[in-house]
């Protein structure tokens, strides 16, 4: 290989694996030469693991030496954590504080909480995949944050800071965030609003409705973010949408211009637009009044809705909507659907879940990103299996999961197949319900654990600790239920030990970068803070 021109060896060694190529680089000094700083093999390794779902921008004005970084991100995340180890803990960082901005707000804060959290008031997080910025929401501000390289700990710097002036004072949610283009994130923020009346923005008449004590507003508004290489980075509104429902669980997903929402045995298609009179909206009533709507997820044309007895598929063409008129969708128990969606297509989960089973959401886990084409896996606790299954001498607490393989054929529905492939038993685990599911690389997954333990031997106090396992074993479509497999060995992430430790509200990981975001809740007073980590480094960068 070396006789060949450097062309031809640098075309050779781009279809390389990442760990075949650090390989390779070791064997000699020219190969070293070759591959250390050629920005070319690895902006090309770096753009085959990313696929579709990762912020291209994220590394743009990358050195060499910083893309080799990103592309070896996940061996080094599975060295760190894949034998269950205590590696040292990442020190935490605050977002920095702007004095130009919210100084009153700031001033009240630090007074009556006497706190250096500089925002207490943030109510959501969002770490863009790719690891670089941060989307935080509050009541008043959506802001983007540029976190720097993979290994940098400079101070996080605020790039985009818009006041969402289409929001209700209500204290909002994201529901769902996707990357969609090399530069740009469709951000779904949502509020419960409590209130038996709309605020006067939405011009609604309440006598037009018909209102009970289990009725609710829930606001959806849809925002475009761009980050993009080279200009300004800058947040779009998209459009805004009000749904009046009984008080189910909500699940969202997103493709292009349509938005999905599982309302329990209720299916909502939002097709949103920047100009009001495109904007429509179809519903439909599940077959299965019982079952409460887990994930939804769109896949090759159908947005689909799972749920713990079975799987349904919706087909996007042939859908007959309306207008969404002034904003709001009434959705109450006993209302007529809106307009017309083709029956679904449905796929049911084998007999031994029981009718009345209900999977809660952080029990049911599906593989994302979600594929364009071939196998779906998904991942569903199954509370028969823990009462029946139990190994001898086995904890009765531990949580046992069922793993299903979803094999579907748009061109002819009928030949897909779904049935379960693995099954897991949560054994030696410090938590029983894993939080969050994420992708390594081919054959390897991760998930996140985490849970309050007490901390002395008086059994006072408590703290939280945040815990990673690694399966490295492949997903495989053939049937291997009977088998019993635990879910890797478990290590320490984060912990957290003040007297009075708060709650975990969401967690995000870049195995890519090794950046962690974490937004902890206290259970009273209500204050928020968020913390990023990074941890591929020990010590802090000063700027």
């Amino acid at each position: 290989m070396k006789k060949l021109p450097i062309e031809l060896q640098t075309l050779i060694v781009k279809e390389l694996p990442t760990r075949d190529i650090c390989r390779l680089q070791q064997t000699c000094k020219a190969f070293y030469d070759l591959i250390e700083g050629n920005s070319e093999v690895w902006k090309e390794r770096l753009r085959r693991q990313c696929s579709t779902d990762v912020l291209w921008s994220s590394f743009s004005g990358f050195t060499a030496s910083e893309l080799r970084r990103a592309c070896t991100g996940t061996l080094r995340f599975k060295h760190r954590y894949r034998r269950g180890g205590n590696p040292k803990p990442p020190i935490p960082r605050l977002l920095p504080y702007n004095s130009e901005h919210d100084n009153h707000l700031y001033r009240q804060w630090q007074e009556i909480e006497e706190s250096d959290n500089p925002y207490p008031e943030i109510s959501a997080t969002f770490l863009v995949p790719g690891g670089r910025f941060l989307i935080t929401v509050d009541m008043k501000w959506l802001r983007v944050w540029d976190l720097g390289s993979p290994g940098s700990l400079n101070e996080p710097c605020e790039v985009v800071r818009y006041e969402r002036l289409h929001c209700v004072d209500m204290i909002p949610e994201i529901a769902d965030a996707i990357v969609v283009g090399k530069d740009t994130v469709h951000l779904l923020i949502q509020e419960f609003y409590s209130q038996d009346t709309l605020p006067q923005s939405f011009g609604i008449n309440r006598s037009e409705y018909s209102l009970n004590r289990g009725s609710m507003f829930a606001f959806f508004h849809r925002f475009q973010i761009r980050l993009p290489d080279r200009g300004q980075p800058s947040v779009k509104f998209l459009d805004r949408l009000c749904v009046l429902h009984s008080g189910s669980d909500i699940s969202v997903a997103q493709h292009g211009p349509i938005v999905a929402f599982g309302m329990g045995p209720r299916v909502l298609l939002w097709g949103t637009s920047d100009s009001p009179d495109k904007s429509w909206v179809a519903s439909a009533s599940r077959t299965c009044e019982h079952a409460v709507c887990q994930k939804v997820f769109f896949h090759q044309g159908y947005a689909f809705f799972a749920d713990s007895a079975s799987l349904n598929g919706f087909d996007l063409t042939g859908i007959t909507h309306r207008p969404v008129g002034k904003g709001l969708v009434d959705l109450q128990r006993g209302s007529p659907d809106i307009g017309s969606i083709p029956p679904p297509r449905t796929w049911t989960h084998q007999q031994d879940f029981h009718d009345n089973f209900r999977a809660r959401a952080t029990d049911f886990m599906l593989h994302k990103p979600v594929a364009e084409a071939g196998p779906l896996f998904y991942e569903i606790r199954h509370p028969q299996l823990q009462a029946t299954q139990q190994q001898p001498g086995s904890d009765p607490s531990e949580g046992t999961y069922l793993q299903f393989c979803f094999s579907f054929h748009p061109d002819d529905p009928t030949a897909s197949s779904l049935g379960p492939t693995k099954r897991y038993r949560t054994t030696s685990q410090p938590c029983d319900t894993p939080y969050f599911y994420f992708a390594l690389d081919e054959g390897v997954r991760g998930y996140i654990w985490y849970g309050r333990y007490n901390f002395n031997r008086r059994g006072k106090g408590a703290n939280i600790r945040i815990f990673v396992s690694i399966v490295d074993d492949p997903d495989s479509p053939e049937p291997s239920a009977s088998d019993i497999e635990g879910l890797g060995y478990f290590s320490e992430m984060i912990e957290w030990t003040n007297s009075k430790p708060p709650g975990v509200l969401s967690i995000s990981v870049c195995p890519l970068s090794g950046r962690v975001v974490v937004l902890w809740g206290q259970e009273f007073g209500g204050e928020h803070l968020v913390e990023t980590f990074d941890l591929y480094d020990s010590s802090r960068v000063t700027t």
